[in-house]
């Protein structure tokens, strides 16, 4: 019985643990009580860095955009933002939009300019109202397909790389005589 209580103890001191090493973070300012940001970064003391402090109102959180409903020039939907692709530069390349198909069978993905995209924000909130491309639903249809970058491979294993069973004969071929013993 001691033992199973010195267990229970020693397991609940390393479960707690963590809990302690926690340090508590201030509470959040309200935007009123901020004072308004006239940029996006400040100089770090420590590094020189500079460090994003807050989203601005023409910026777009990616974990918005992706799912979102793509509506074309005739107001009708077309499809939905798949994937974003980033340039080296940290900018947005492209938009990758799923078109066509059922419940995402037969879907095809098209990617377009970040700039073709219209952007709206529902008022006084930082939800997306509305994304709209000037393309209708056809042009996107009869758009190249979007291909991801898939790296080359590098290994090789050979001429022949099927495995057989021992005895079997290669395609095309006879199988080989067992030894005489």
């Amino acid at each position: 019985m001691m033992k199973r209580t010195l267990t229970a103890v020693a397991l609940a001191t390393v479960l707690a643990a963590p809990a302690f090493a926690q340090t508590a973070t201030p509470p959040a300012a309200s935007p009123s009580s901020m004072p308004p940001q006239s940029t996006t970064s400040s100089p770090s003391s420590a590094s020189g860095a500079t460090f994003v402090q807050n989203q601005q109102a023409t910026d777009w959180r990616g974990s918005k955009l992706i799912g979102a409903t793509v509506y074309g020039s005739d107001n009708s939907s077309i499809g939905e933002v798949n994937d974003l692709v980033l340039a080296s530069d940290g900018k947005v390349s492209g938009v990758v939009i799923g078109v066509g198909g059922f419940l995402g069978v037969g879907e095809k993905n098209v990617a377009v300019p970040f700039e073709k995209l219209n952007v709206t924000r529902k008022a006084d909130s930082a939800a997306i109202d509305k994304i709209t491309v000037s393309f209708t639903k056809d042009e996107l249809k009869n758009a190249p397909t979007f291909a991801y970058y898939e790296p080359a491979s590098t290994s090789t294993t050979g001429a022949n790389t099927t495995e057989r069973p021992r005895g079997t004969a290669p395609m095309g071929g006879t199988t080989p005589s067992a030894p005489a013993r």
